[in-house]
């Protein structure tokens, strides 16, 4: 299990989650009240360019120190077809791997465009 160290939108309540890869690019977030939120790997949006800053604090609780130290995914909202799902470019998702710790991260940096489809930030 991982613990919650920056709330989860929407999801607050809950303190620990667990991560189930679906492939190297897809996993779901397995929360403690049984919720399942899909979420996509940054390396996978290859059309779409990120530059934004991570405040201190945030860096602080989910114990990160270099850029080696995390994954960033994002909150994708399945549609059918799949290549119309959603993507959140606004609050990416955090995850430590060696320290077991996630968080949502809320930017306050303008990010363009705040939400995506899949098939205009991958290559399909």
């Amino acid at each position: 299990m991982y613990k919650i160290v920056l709330p989860i939108l929407g999801f607050e309540n809950n303190e620990k989650l667990d991560i189930e890869k679906i492939d190297e690019h897809f996993s779901y977030l397995k929360l403690e009240d049984g919720s399942k939120i899909s979420i996509v790997n940054i390396n996978i949006l290859s059309r779409v360019s990120f530059d934004f800053e991570i405040d201190q604090v945030s860096l602080d609780k989910l114990k990160i120190k270099t850029k080696d130290d995390f994954s960033t995914y994002f909150v994708l909202v399945s549609q059918n077809p799949v290549e119309h799902s959603i993507i959140n470019l606004v609050a990416p998702i955090f995850v430590n791997e060696k320290e077991r710790l996630v968080g949502q991260y809320i930017t306050s940096e303008k990010v363009e465009p705040y939400l995506a489809s899949l098939n205009k930030c991958i290559n399909l």
